[in-house]
């Protein structure tokens, strides 16, 4: 009866391979699962990411209740999980190392709602695709720098070492080292406990509940031992057995905390666009990264006025998810709801979890984020890469993290222009007796009367135009009567640089009574000659479009290229 009710709704479309699969009592049961798992898995999780960015767990848990289920519910992805996620919760805390006292709440929140606003327009204007522009390289430099970052900044939790915060992540872990002699060896024993169990226990089948496992049973140890030298969350805040209530943050802050809402919102659309388009397979229906990243936003959002901390796709939550066993979106629905209840119902446990418990799980969490075998694979492609993924590591170890991102999407792309500008090649066609062409070099000087088919490979963006200039063999005072066919192959853009650079070309050719000739246009080069009227200035006869067959334009023009030849011997 439900169900039927539902028909009506517009959304009925979208919502009915779930719907159809929920008729299953299994799929019900085993969704409900997945869920219990996932919060029992997450909470914890969420918890640490707000210890990482110097905040109480309580803004953590508020991440992975609000911003989930409201995330959740909107995407058009049902199996990915959206929650606070290690990075975010870095960036986002060397942020509020400039702030103190309510007004970092304030700075928190008022993250949260901008990534979505920003999130939020880049899913209403489609423009998904741009996370393309963020090189493998730039992310590898900046996930192993976080990884790093990570382990510094939990040290003082896993030694009761108390020293002064710092932007400079190295001059911090000098200071950490100079005061280690006065450490806790309590706090010390509890949080490398911690690191061997979590650490262990991820090589078993109870690697989902390893976290929850070692709070359980370090806070139990540590209340039954009585050793109150050790830091509890309640030290750092309480834990009120309630949902969050409505809080709007100092919007006057908005300005200088754009620059790093914009790279919150770079990071976040990177990760959560390779994680969607990863588990495309397994969903039911298709699904929509755009959508995924305005549900995202609008999950934010509201996150941000229920006091939650930056969320987006998690690729741990999401992974416990798809291992749980989880068919519909009531899986992530029921998460974010169990977190709810965590909230509520053991928020005075939640007081007595130490410290070194959740930086030992944000330890074990940023050892697995550093990957030798990416960074090998960067390392040796090329100087580019290896450049781009350098810079943005030490950049992430000396400066405040959102920078570190500018400066690697900066650099990257940087290395693509030049690396592009000089990927140009140029090779000869000549014509074989069985009616193919075979490559040969390119030759310096263009031979008098006869046919030189050129072709070009690479993108002819203003910078490689130059490139191609250069490389293209100019026709000199003895070269009389030489047709060149030059293929723009597959090129989609030509731009004004490009036009003016033939045309010069052409008139050089003419010049000594030669022609050039393009072939291969495709529609989007002819479309930039008629508008600029340029194809009348070479002549719709010098001007061979793309077609379906295969060098068949460079065959017409050869064939034209040796009739206008032949004509013109009487006149020799």
């Amino acid at each position: 009866m439900v169900l039927a009710a539902l028909g009506t709704y517009p959304g009925y479309g979208r919502m009915q391979p779930m719907l159809q699969k929920l008729k299953s009592p299994q799929n019900i049961l085993q969704d409900l699962v997945a869920g219990l798992t996932g919060a029992v898995a997450g909470a914890p999780q969420a918890m640490g990411f707000a210890i990482l960015a110097g905040v109480s767990p309580l803004y953590g848990l508020y991440g992975a209740f609000v911003t989930a289920i409201v995330a959740s519910a909107l995407s058009s992805s049902t199996l990915i999980v959206f929650a606070p996620t290690n990075a975010l919760a870095l960036v986002s805390g060397s942020t509020l190392l400039g702030y103190e006292g309510s007004q970092q709440l304030d700075v928190l929140f008022l993250l949260t709602m901008m990534l979505g606003v920003l999130m939020l327009a880049v899913g209403l204007l489609r423009l998904g695709n741009l996370t393309r522009f963020v090189s493998r390289a730039v992310m590898t430099g900046f996930i192993t720098g976080a990884g790093l970052l990570i382990m510094l900044g939990q040290l003082n939790h896993l030694t009761g070492v108390e020293v002064e915060n710092s932007r400079v992540p190295l001059l911090e872990l000098w200071r950490w080292l100079l005061a280690l002699p006065s450490s806790d060896l309590r706090t010390t024993l509890i949080g490398l406990a911690a690191i061997v169990m979590i650490g262990g226990l991820h090589f078993t089948q109870l690697r989902s509940y390893a976290t929850l496992l070692a709070i359980l049973i370090l806070t139990a140890l540590t209340l039954f031992l009585g050793w109150d030298t050790v830091e509890v969350v309640q030290d750092m805040s309480e834990i009120p057995q309630g949902f969050p209530a409505p809080f709007l943050p100092d919007f006057s802050l908005a300005p200088e905390l754009f620059s790093t809402a914009l790279a919150l919102s770079i990071l976040a659309a990177v990760q959560s666009a390779a994680l969607i388009t990863s588990t495309r397979e397994r969903e039911d229906g298709s699904v929509n990264v755009s959508r995924d990243f305005s549900a995202m936003g609008v999950g934010n959002i509201v996150g941000g006025i229920f006091q939650g901390m930056p969320s987006c796709a998690s690729l741990s939550r999401t992974a416990v998810n798809l291992s749980a066993g989880a068919q519909t979106r009531l899986s992530n629905l029921s998460a974010g709801a169990f977190v709810g209840v965590i909230i509520l119902m053991f928020g005075g446990f939640i007081e007595q979890v130490p410290l070194a418990v959740l930086a030992g799980h944000l330890v074990v969490a940023a050892f697995s984020l550093i990957s030798i075998r990416d960074l090998k694979i960067v390392w040796r492609v090329g100087w580019a890469g290896r450049a781009a993924m350098m810079v943005t590591l030490v950049s992430a170890l000396l400066l405040p993290l959102q920078y570190s991102i500018y400066i690697g999407v900066g650099l990257s792309l940087l290395l693509y222009v030049y690396t592009s500008a000089y990927n140009i090649q140029i090779t000869r066609l000549i014509p074989t007796a069985d009616g193919h062409f075979r490559k040969v070099d390119v030759p310096e000087q263009l031979p008098e009367r006869e046919i030189v088919v050129l072709s070009v490979h690479g993108h002819l963006y203003f910078a490689a135009v130059h490139q191609l200039e250069r490389s293209l063999p100019a026709p000199e005072a003895d070269c009389r009567d030489v047709v060149v066919i030059l293929r723009l192959n597959e090129n989609m853009y030509l731009g004004s640089t490009g036009i003016d650079m033939l045309e010069r070309y052409k008139e050089k050719l003419e010049q000594q009574g030669g022609r050039l000739i393009l072939v291969d246009v495709e529609q989007a080069v002819r479309s930039q000659l008629e508008r600029t009227r340029a194809l009348a200035v070479f002549g719709e006869e010098n001007v061979y479009f793309a077609n379906e067959v295969v060098l068949g334009a460079t065959e017409d023009a050869y064939k034209d290229a040796q009739v206008w030849l032949a004509a013109k011997q009487p006149q020799l």
